[in-house]
């Protein structure tokens, strides 16, 4: 399945798989794949990881509060290791 990088909100490990959100459906993509690999064929332009299980759109980001953030109405954490880049691009100290 080819997934336009602007159609994508965030992206979900488990495990050995990915579900990855879109913006065009409610319906989840799951491909068999670890996270990493998939970071690693991001653009960091666009995606930052902000959890050991979560890899957001920076596009898509609409608030952050306290060690979360925010894509539309879906609250995600942020981990401990990532909270430096997250302040880093959004302007805010977590």
């Amino acid at each position: 399945v080819r997934i336009a990088l602007d159609d994508i909100l965030y992206i979900e490990g488990l495990k050995d798989y990915v579900k990855i959100h879109l913006k065009s459906t409610n319906k989840p993509v799951v491909a068999r794949m670890s996270l990493k690999s998939l970071e690693d064929e991001l653009p960091a332009s666009q995606f930052i990881r902000i959890h050991k299980s979560f890899i957001v759109s920076k596009h898509f980001i609409t608030s952050v509060k306290k060690n979360s953030v925010f894509i539309n109405d879906v609250e995600l954490p942020v981990g401990e290791n990532y909270k430096d880049s997250v302040n880093e691009i959004t302007g805010r100290n977590l």
